[in-house]
């Protein structure tokens, strides 16, 4: 007898499955259902609190044992007699009543609808209806992402507006925070605004919003005709423009200098990105709620808060003292929205989602992250700032154009559709496909749904780890300090290739950590070796 084929084998058990699983799962909508129905209202009856650790649904603080409350005797509640009426509310000029009753309608204030729960407050006399939250909301806040202070409003009178956090649209009569700046349209949905990332929780209510100086605190200098001062070094930098024998390192980014011109010292190897020697000392990035310092690191590395690389380079800390932010230069250079080389459409910020801990999949790498840049017209298209921070232009010594960051937009779909399918019929097309393309560093295959660089003269073709190495804001012959141990990150150019004194393997990067004689291929390798535990 012939075996049956894998699909209808997976169609007839999927079946079998339904059939078990229905029934039960019929029976706990129904219970559900009518738990949800039996209590549409609350029905509050006065009771001398008997408990100890009982808290009122709608402030959350604790209930005194004896005191006089309101009970509910289906969800089993308690309520203080003030939190049902609130006299004197900052957000309207009458008292605010408790409503017991599940509602449809949207809050006043957010606009936002939450149908399974009783949570209102309202005036009859004005019509006015909000949510407990929203009662609270401060007046004038200060976003770091927006240049001017922001006023709560509660009508937005455009309905094409977005909202500049989450580029939602507004639903139409209901209120957010608008820019106090009248010829500015930027405006924030309320619960955006107020997002423990996005805004510091400091009310202006009395502070009289004031523009902010547009003049920022400049960090270039001008010495002469032909000379300037930067605050990171003592000598004066001149405009250098970039030759083919040039390999120097930024040492704000620690990114290749090799297009156009840059600022470098004669009397010493120091050199800047034009870009990089104009970034301010202090700024507001929408990356962070609070303001951010520009620090020089001279010795030793940082892990940059975005993009989660090391550097040796610049980075930006934050003003706060008990707040452990800082990002390297390139992230600190993002701006929202972002216009990425291998995108045609916007990408904008998205922020990590602390309450439900939502990740991102980063189309140039296949990697989860928390803080992503999105489009929100094409789905699924995200980059994280790992690859976000990659140039779009890299200098290779074998070929004499410059390498193309390339993203074939085509390919990514239909390796998602394949993906989905393949999954779906418990299937592995990979072990049989043949690789379009080589990386001519490490002659193994170069996904073409992935970030790459490639000269479509030459059709070279790289990983855009090979290119840049696994650390590519490490400068060599910076030291850093790990686990008590004084180590030099050097280049790993020469004729041979030395081993790593952990994991007994060839050190393929562009580059090495040593320590006296010893070498280490990587970060993890020198905070595995036993050398370090022993040293300390």
């Amino acid at each position: 007898m012939a075996p049956r084929p894998r699909i209808m084998y997976f169609r007839d058990r999927l079946h079998t499955l339904k059939i078990r699983e229905i029934p039960q799962q019929r029976r706990s909508v129904k219970a559900h259902d009518i738990l949800k129905e039996s209590h549409t209202r609350h029905v509050l009856q006065e009771r001398t609190c008997n408990g100890r650790m009982v808290f009122c649904k709608l402030c959350g603080n604790g209930v005194s044992h004896g005191s006089i409350t309101y009970y509910c005797r289906l969800c089993k509640s308690y309520f203080h007699k003030n939190c049902l009426t609130i006299t004197n509310p900052k957000i309207h000029e009458h008292t605010l009543t408790y409503l017991r009753r599940k509602h449809s309608f949207g809050c006043d204030a957010c606009g936002f609808v939450r149908p399974d729960e009783i949570d209102m407050f309202g005036c009859l006399q004005c019509d006015f209806f909000v949510h407990r939250s929203c009662i609270f909301l401060p007046r004038v806040i200060k976003l770091t992402r927006h240049s001017h202070y922001l006023s709560h409003v509660f009508h937005v009178l455009d309905d094409e507006a977005k909202c500049g956090v989450c580029q939602g649209r507004f639903s139409s009569g209901y209120g957010g925070y608008a820019c106090v700046d009248k010829t500015c349209d930027y405006v924030v949905h309320s619960t955006c605004a107020t997002n423990i990332n996005v805004w510091d929780g400091i009310d202006h209510v009395e502070v009289e919003p004031e523009e902010e100086s547009s003049s920022e605190d400049a960090s270039l200098e001008l010495m002469d005709d032909k000379k300037v001062h930067h605050f990171s070094h003592d000598h004066g930098l001149s405009r250098i423009p970039v030759d083919e024998e040039c390999w120097q390192l930024c040492e704000a980014c620690i990114l290749p200098i090799d297009m156009g011109t840059f600022l470098g010292c004669k009397e010493c190897s120091f050199a800047l990105h034009e870009e990089c020697a104009r970034l301010p000392q202090e700024m507001d990035h929408p990356l962070h709620r609070h303001r951010l310092t520009l620090k020089v690191t001279k010795e030793g590395f940082f892990t940059c808060s975005a993009c989660n690389q090391g550097s040796c380079g610049f980075k930006y800390q934050c003003c706060q003292e008990d707040c452990g932010f800082k990002i390297d230069a390139k992230c600190a250079s993002f701006t929202d929205p972002f216009k990425h080389k291998t995108h045609k459409c916007p990408l904008y910020l998205r922020l990590e989602d602390l309450a439900n801990r939502k990740s991102y999949l980063c189309c140039g790498c296949h990697e989860h992250s928390t803080t992503v840049a999105t489009c929100t017209t094409c789905e699924d298209y995200s980059f994280d700032f790992k690859c976000l921070n990659l140039p779009p232009v890299m200098r290779y010594k074998y070929d004499i154009h410059p390498l193309i960051l390339y993203f074939d937009r085509i390919q990514y779909k239909i390796q998602q559709l394949e993906k989905r399918w393949d999954s779906y019929l418990f299937l592995d097309r990979g072990r049989d496909r043949q690789p379009n393309s080589w990386c001519d560093v490490c002659e193994e295959e170069v996904h073409e749904y992935l970030l790459f660089y490639v000269c479509f003269i030459c059709r070279t073709t790289l990983h855009a780890k090979c290119i840049l190495g696994s650390y590519p804001y490490m400068k060599p012959g910076h030291n850093i300090k790990v686990k008590g141990l004084k180590i030099q990150i050097a280049s790993n150019s020469g004729a041979s290739r030395p081993i790593c004194h952990t994991c007994h393997s060839l050190c393929g990067d562009k580059l090495v950590f040593k320590e006296n004689d010893l070498c280490f291929c990587s970060l993890k390798c020198m905070h595995s070796t036993k050398l370090v535990i022993t040293s300390e």
